[in-house]
């Protein structure tokens, strides 16, 4: 039923219902209470005054009776037509000509009496106040349909607005969904609604760089593979240069493998190795990370540090904390040919220092969350090694910021 009428014509529907249910209610309440007050307060008023009558004339007393009401006696008075077709008790009829009457027969002593009250002047009141209430609860929901219609529309137009703005949604025009609604009900939803979104688009962008950083640094070791299998399959090539191919297709293949790895331990649930390490095991840990990088800042003049701040013990994946580490430290070395990498534990996470050029604003704020109001066409800018940082972080609820360091340089911080 709902999924066929829209919501704003639901709402006019619910709100117009209710409305000529509680007019209905509201006549029958008046009708009601006017066909009480007749049946009940008249006819006893009336009984009342013909007793007070026969008493009076019983007594030798003479009784003025009103214009509008007449009292006959049967057999003694000629009685109307109409009043001789009704039995004993009290009885209201309306004639063909509109003339309405109250008829009151009651005996006394055996002798019976009739009263016979004029009622045309109640009658046309009571029609005319039942068809002004009438009229009145009429306009009541004619307004209140109106006014249900101008709500709903006032209700439903924001998500009606959204509705078509989300339909022409890309990762380029998020930004145009503006949240400056009302307080209320509504504007809670489209603010749930565009926080869902704006973080929805994030992750597309994030996803997006991540495969183009995939298949660009995957299609690297794979052309160097084959470049070198070209080559050996080459006659003329020494025993030496052999030697030297069959080096880089064994850099190549680690490599290869390393980013394999990282991938599937990316693809897993949540990490289950989770292990307390100490100062001591820490620096070790990182010592290890800083030796397997050793050949790519062997012919660099680059001195890293290892400094330990109030470091306590720290639960930690030990593989997914080398996978980070060594990937920082992979983007400050290829960035530096001379200077200083200083990593600081803490007993909170670490602080990664370098003396490099800097890193590009766009790369900040992918790494800092922040929103990238634009993706730059060349997805391998960043490189995988950040992409691979962000992504476990995300994973492992890991808090990472990059900043400027002064006087010149890069500072990442990881929170775990």
């Amino acid at each position: 039923m709902y999924n066929n009428h829209p919501l704003k014509s639901r709402i006019v529907a619910a709100f117009t219902i209710q409305t000529l249910f509680m007019a209905v209610i509201a006549y029958t309440t008046i009708v009601s209470y006017v066909d009480y007050i007749e049946e009940t307060l008249l006819y006893d008023h009336f009984t009342a005054y013909l007793d007070a009558y026969v008493n009076e004339l019983d007594s030798g007393r003479s009784h003025i009776v009103p214009d509008d009401i007449k009292i006959y006696i049967n057999g003694v008075n000629e009685i109307p037509s109409f009043v001789s077709m009704h039995n004993s008790g009290e009885h209201e009829i309306i004639l063909p000509n509109g003339q309405a009457y109250h008829i009151i027969r009651k005996y006394y002593d055996g002798i019976e009496f009739i009263l016979v009250k004029d009622q045309t002047d109640f009658e046309s009141s009571e029609i005319k106040i039942n068809q002004l209430t009438l009229l009145v609860l009429i306009l009541f929901v004619i307004t209140s349909f109106l006014f249900s219609r101008s709500v709903a529309r006032r209700i439903v137009e924001p998500v009606i607005e959204l509705a078509k703005k989300v339909k022409s949604l890309t990762t380029e025009n998020y930004k145009d969904i503006k949240i400056d609604y009302a307080d209320d009900e509504v504007g809670e939803l489209i603010k749930v609604i565009y926080e869902h979104i704006y973080t929805l688009n994030l992750y597309l962008q994030r996803e997006q760089w991540f495969t183009g950083d995939i298949s660009h640094e995957l299609r690297t070791p794979m052309m160097v593979i084959s470049s070198s299998l070209d080559l050996l399959k080459q006659p003329a090539t020494t025993a030496e240069q052999s030697k030297l191919l069959y080096s880089r297709i064994d850099a190549a293949v680690i490599n290869v493998n390393d980013m394999i790895n990282t991938f599937l331990l990316l693809a897993r649930g949540k990490s289950s190795n989770v292990v307390a390490y100490e100062v001591d095991d820490l620096k070790s840990l990182v010592q290890d990370v800083i030796d397997n990088l050793e050949l790519y800042y062997a012919d660099k003049q680059i001195n890293i540090q290892i400094k330990s701040r109030g470091v306590v013990a720290v639960s930690i994946d030990a593989a997914l904390f080398s996978i980070v580490l060594t990937n920082l430290l992979k983007n400050a070395i290829v960035n530096i040919e001379q200077g200083d990498i200083i990593i600081t534990l803490e007993d909170t996470g670490f602080i990664l220092e370098d003396t490099g050029p800097g890193l590009p604003t766009m790369v900040k704020q992918f790494v800092n969350g922040d929103d990238i109001t634009v993706v730059h066409e060349n997805t391998n800018y960043l490189g995988l090694g950040l992409s691979i940082v962000k992504r476990i972080c995300d994973r492992e609820n890991w808090q990472i910021s990059a900043a400027d360091r002064e006087p010149r340089g890069t500072c990442f911080r990881l929170r775990f």
